[in-house]
């Protein structure tokens, strides 16, 4: 089983919004499901709180997050063709959509890279880390951030 935690630990998923890349802890993911039209209920959405949608995954209703709300990013992709990542937090499981999940890539692939001032202060909180990918720029994604207690503090 340690063994097991430690590859977790290591590897990053890679997933992209509006062209944007991003990189989530593979810890934090539960499942990725890319057929999410007949499961979702947009009735059930509390915009304010980005939630733009409800997503039935294994028997049960879970809220669907949309980041573009957040981060300001335009991506064409309709609501019911985007992939759900569900990720665990200490509230249950959530649905974070994304336009795309591209990889799994190993941790040690990503080098530090200095967040630009200019983009600390676009970014209003919503990110403070990115590293690099190959010379391209992942934003690190903090899911606390966007769903549950934490969120509503920043």
């Amino acid at each position: 089983m340690g063994v097991f935690i430690a590859v977790v630990a290591s590897r990053k998923l890679i997933f992209r919004i509006g062209g944007v890349g991003f990189l989530l802890e593979l810890a934090d993911v539960v499942e990725v499901v890319d057929q999410i039209t007949e499961d979702l209920d947009p009735s059930r959405s509390i915009i304010g709180q980005g939630i733009v949608s409800a997503l039935e995954f294994r028997q049960t209703w879970i809220p669907a997050i949309d980041p573009t709300l957040k981060l300001d990013i335009f991506s064409a992709i309709k609501l019911k063709d985007k992939v759900a990542v569900v990720l665990h937090s200490s509230e249950g499981n959530w649905a974070l959509l994304v336009d795309q999940v591209e990889d799994l890539s190993a941790a040690e692939n990503f080098q530090p890279c200095e967040v630009p001032f200019l983009l600390k202060v676009a970014a209003m909180g919503f990110y403070s880390q990115i590293k690099l990918l190959q010379n391209e720029p992942m934003i690190v994604f903090e899911p606390e951030r966007y769903y549950g207690s934490a969120a509503a503090l920043v």
